[in-house]
């Protein structure tokens, strides 16, 4: 939905298109998860939206106030995923750093591998909570999904899918830092315990949008 208040391009100038600006240079930071992150706010924007056109809306007045605190935990959620960006960003750089440490003897090289792991495993813990994250946040749109404006249906879907798309970039962030893991067995862990999470998200994502869905086409 739009209102037709000024244009996209003069709206994003202020925070979107430098990012993207960033994410499209050649180097390897910001990356996926941070972008992934930032996609998680945006559907927890999209989300915030619809329960405010909610809140306002006379005919939906008896749920306006859980509507409105509805909202301010979506706004609780995207800036956490603004924050996780920027801690994503800083996990990469710690790895990057760790992978260009000298490893001619053989004190450097045990240097290089300790200093490498704890990056490693650091850098799994941004998106490892972008996984909460989205999930409070399909919280949040489930219930959207059921009382929010069937004006805003769509607006429903779109969210619920950002906010899986946010979830499968975080697994992807942990699957590429585990691949480096020499430590298998707790690499094997995590893997095997971001893809039990994204599934949970991304069967949460399939039911709002199939009950949006139904709703819509009916």
């Amino acid at each position: 939905m739009a209102d037709g208040t000024g244009s996209m391009r003069d709206r994003s100038s202020g925070t979107v298109v430098p990012f993207m600006e960033a994410l499209a240079s050649p180097s390897p930071s910001p990356g996926g998860g941070a972008a992934s992150a930032v996609v998680g706010a945006l559907g927890c924007a999209q989300a915030q939206m619809v329960a405010a056109l909610t809140a306002q809306n006379p005919r939906y007045a008896q749920v306006s106030d859980e509507m409105l605190a509805c909202g301010d935990r979506l706004a609780e959620s995207r800036s956490r995923f603004m924050e996780l960006a920027e801690e994503d960003a800083v996990g990469y750089e710690r790895v990057a750093s760790a992978l260009r440490l000298p490893r001619e003897s053989l004190e450097e090289r045990e240097a290089r591998s300790a200093t490498l792991a704890e990056a490693l495993e650091a850098a799994c813990k941004a998106p490892f909570e972008m996984f909460e994250v989205a999930a409070r946040a399909l919280d949040e749109v489930d219930y959207l999904s059921r009382e929010g404006s069937a004006m805003a249906a769509s607006d429903v879907i779109c969210a619920a899918s950002m906010l899986v798309a946010c979830a499968d970039g975080a697994g992807a962030t942990v699957l590429a830092n585990t691949s480096w893991m020499a430590d298998k067995p707790k690499a094997q862990a995590l893997e095997a315990h971001q893809a039990r999470i994204r599934e949970l998200v991304r069967l949460a994502g399939t039911e709002v949008t199939s009950r949006v869905e139904r709703r819509l086409m009916a």
